[in-house]
């Protein structure tokens, strides 16, 4: 009795390691599918794409605002226009809040999608869903957008226009 109990013993530890390894090998498979690369490289390439969309902001306005300031500067019949620039300037700010928000609301949706492969419980229904929502918040981009107002690269960056058209009204 006391062999058939180690015999079952050990044959239960052989399909224990058996299994783990199965569901190892599952993962391992399930991570070289082409179609969960090819889903992990979209989510990157949004991410990368909201990111630099935020930065083609930035530019743009860098750019219109030097040349309105120089305007109303150089011409002083416009300068009771200095409330132009800021309302560029906080369309700007919703603009590139946008663009950050988006892109976290991407950078979550791959960290939650590399996290359930990495557990092996990604489903085929998360393969290539693109929609930007993570949660059943029905307004999650406006979230992500108001905490997006609240960081330094949106407000140390537009901080300074707004500076800028103030001084022009009062100088």
């Amino acid at each position: 009795m006391l062999i058939d109990n180690r015999v079952y013993f050990f044959f239960m530890m052989e399909y224990a390691l058996f299994c783990e390894v199965k569901v190892v090998e599952k993962k391992l498979e399930l991570k070289n599918q082409s179609s969960v690369i090819c889903y992990i490289e979209m989510l990157q390439n949004n991410i990368s794409r909201m990111s630099s969309q935020s930065g083609i902001i930035k530019a743009s306005m860098c750019v219109v605002y030097t040349i309105l300031i120089t305007i109303i500067l150089t011409i002083d019949k416009l300068k009771e226009y200095w409330w132009i620039i800021i309302v560029l300037t906080i369309l700007g700010m919703l603009l590139d809040a946008y663009y950050l928000g988006m892109e976290k609301i991407y950078v979550t949706k791959y960290n939650n999608f590399v996290k359930e492969l990495n557990n092996g419980k990604v489903s085929e229904d998360e393969i290539y869903d693109m929609k930007p929502r993570n949660t059943q918040l029905k307004s999650e981009l406006l979230a992500e957008m108001l905490l997006a107002l609240k960081s330094f690269s949106i407000i140390g960056f537009y901080l300074i226009f707004i500076i800028i058209g103030l001084i022009i009204k009062f100088v």
